[in-house]
This record gives C-alpha cells, sequence and structure tokens, in this order.
C-alpha cells in the first residue's frame, strides 16, 4: 500500500502515485491510498490504480482523528498488507501506530519530503514517538537535508533513515525528451520565465511577482494553483506586472511539461523543499535554473561530483533575482553554460535506481 495523508495535488502525491504504478509494473499487488480526500485538484493516477480513502472526509476534530484512526486499523486487520509506504507527516504517523495496533504483521515505511522543521510543531514530536514503534522498517528523506532535520529524534527512529532521491517515471521522461529535442540546441528565444508548483506560502511567489517589476521586458507563466492565488493575483495588479505575469493554474502533467519546455529559464524562489520533481523536470529540459539559497535547494542543484548547476538567489531580494534573469536571458554564452549544467543534473536523476531503493526496502 503506498498512502498520502491527501490526494490533492502536489509533490508526494505525485511520486506515490508514480511508485504505486511502478510496484505494480513489477508484479506487486499494489493499493493507491489516501487517508482522505481533500480539495478539488487531486493528483492524476493510473486508471487501474483509483485512489481509495480510509475515510470519506477530512476529520474535523479529536473525536473524528480517533474514528479515523480506527478506521485504519480496521483497514490494516482486514487487508493485511505486507507493507505499507507513508508520505506526508499524518499519514506516518496514523500508520505507524494504527501498524502496530492492528497486530497484522504489517510493517512501515514513513517518508519525508521536506525538513521537518516546517511541520506542525506538535505532530512532529508525535512523528518522533511514532517512527520509534517497531512496527516502523525503515524513515525515508528525499534528500540528505531533509534526511539532516531529523538529527533530533529519539535513537532508534535516526537509525531507520534512508536517503532516496526522487526522480521522474520513464513515461514522463520520455515526453521531456521529446520536448528537449524539438528546442535543442536550447537558447533564450522569447525571454519567459516559467516557475511550477503549488500558489502556497512555501514557494514564495511574492518575489518572483516583484522581480517581474525590474523585469519589464520578460513574460512569467507559473503552472499552478492553491490558496494564494486571489493574493497573487492581486499583487501582480498593485506592482503593474499583470500583463506580464500569467497564472495559468492547475494544468494535467504532460501540459504542464510542454509549458515548462516553451520557457526560457525555471525559477524555484522556495522557502524549503525536499528533492523537487519541478526542478527534477527542469533540468531534464536543459532548462537554466534559479532557485532559492536554502540548504535544500543547494542540494538540489548540486551534481554528485559537488559541481553546482544552477544559480541561486536570496529569498529575500528581488532586485538581485531580477538581475540574475536579465544576466541569463542576456548573456548567450551563459546561458548555454547554465543550459548544459541543468542538462548534466538532469541526466543523474534515475528512475530506475528510485524504485530499486524503494523495492529493497520491502524484503
Amino acid at each position: 500500500m503506498f498512502l498520502v495523508s491527501h490526494s490533492s495535488a502536489g509533490g508526494a502525491q505525485e511520486i506515490w502515485a508514480n511508485l504505486a504504478e511502478g510496484f505494480s509494473e513489477r508484479g506487486y499487488e499494489v493499493v493507491l491510498a489516501a487517508l482522505y480526500p481533500y480539495r478539488a485538484t487531486v493528483r492524476e493516477s493510473a486508471a487501474h490504480l483509483p485512489w481509495s480513502y480510509i475515510v470519506p472526509k477530512r476529520p474535523s476534530g479529536p473525536l473524528a482523528a480517533i474514528g479515523l484512526l480506527r478506521a485504519l486499523v480496521a483497514r490494516f486487520r482486514r487487508d493485511r498488507p505486507e507493507i505499507v509506504f507513508t508520505a506526508m507527516p499524518a499519514a506516518n504517523v496514523l500508520a505507524s501506530i494504527a501498524a502496530r495496533l492492528a497486530g497484522s504483521g504489517t510493517r512501515v515505511v514513513t517518508s519525508h519530503h521536506s525538513p521537518v522543521e516546517t511541520h506542525n510543531p506538535a505532530l512532529n514530536v508525535i512523528d518522533g514517538v511514532a517512527g520509534s514503534l517497531k512496527s516502523v522498517k525503515a524513515v525515508v528523506s528525499v534528500s540528505n537535508t531533509v534526511a539532516a532535520s531529523l538529527d533530533s529524534k529519539p535513537a532508534p527512529y535516526r537509525q531507520r533513515r534512508r536517503t532516496i532521491h526522487n526522480a521522474l517515471p520513464p513515461r514522463i521522461e520520455t515526453l521531456i525528451e521529446s520536448l528537449a529535442q524539438a528546442r535543442r540546441p536550447r537558447v533564450a528565444r522569447t525571454r519567459t520565465v516559467v516557475a511550477t508548483g503549488r500558489l502556497a506560502p512555501q514557494k514564495n511567489y511574492p518575489l518572483l511577482l516583484r522581480a517581474a517589476a525590474h523585469l519589464p521586458d520578460a513574460t512569467f507563466k507559473i503552472v499552478g494553483n492553491g490558496p494564494e492565488e486571489a493574493a497573487l493575483k492581486a499583487l501582480a495588479i498593485e506592482l503593474g506586472v499583470q500583463g506580464r505575469v500569467e497564472f495559468l493554474g492547475h494544468r494535467p502533467r504532460e501540459e504542464a511539461m510542454a509549458i515548462l519546455a516553451d520557457g526560457d529559464v525555471f525559477v524555484q524562489a522556495s522557502l524549503f523543499e525536499g528533492h523537487s520533481l519541478a526542478l527534477v523536470e527542469a533540468a531534464k529540459l536543459g532548462l537554466p535554473l534559479v532557485v532559492s539559497d536554502v540548504p535544500v535547494q543547494i542540494e538540489g542543484i548540486t551534481a554528485r561530483d559537488g559541481q553546482r548547476c544552477g544559480l541561486a538567489v536570496s529569498t529575500q531580494d528581488p532586485e538581485g533575482l531580477a538581475a540574475t534573469l536579465r544576466r541569463l536571458l542576456d548573456d548567450p554564452a551563459e546561458y548555454a553554460q547554465m543550459a548544459a549544467l541543468s542538462a548534466k543534473l538532469g541526466s543523474e536523476a534515475s528512475y530506475a535506481a528510485m524504485l530499486d531503493a524503494y523495492e529493497a526496502l520491502v524484503a
């Protein structure tokens, strides 16, 4: 079973849907599940792996949360899954406890997709206890920076740590290669800056909008929806950039890839990430990468040999971001160099290696 807290469109849900499909193709009996549905935009999954829900709606209080735990215990007792891979804090905690209570022999592999200091503090404390239970077989982090954020967890928890970097499924890799091939050599054609991801505080989109105000000859395209959409559109109007900033909403993955491929530079000025799939996608397309200078993003743009394959900017300096983008768009030599480095970084992300690493945890 691959279990997340909720099935709304997001990076963790995308990775879990990809892994569920990969395990299914390798002959495993797989269920793709969420504790509950939440929000209208659901992460796409393979037709033979529809989302299954433990309860029909998000718990609204302590009694409902206890009911969710009881329902999960009942599900484990009924289906007796050999192993449950979990993602997101609530699923990590509840599955670890439910497996212990169910007595079904189910083992749990929890995972972290962002530094734990970004999680709810109370849930983070509970996670330290739940992740130390004997029902937990391993604790996966999607980057070394995320793994380091677990240093304050109890010893049994820390001993179960594994790092498995994210990658893209073959279907998406094939699409990206086709899109990249059609745009070689990669040059700045339209002065278009592209960002993809939920319109949420984590993504720090106000910085990008303020940078747009300092780069009047560039167009900015943002793919994604989320709770900050109205505020960001209002800010764009306030800054006078609404004519050059396009909010494109949530798009099917293939369509989002085509929009990304048509851009000239990829920007991800997030306050935090884990190991961003959007960053991997942009790198495989050979787009020059501009990211925030937070540790997890520096790791994300660093190749195995230690070479930095993207540019990093402050999370609070819109003029600096604009200057970096202008330099890339105006200097063909630097643009070509950063595009080549991005492609090098993208070539290192291996779906087979990721799937093998998760499969090894089943043994």
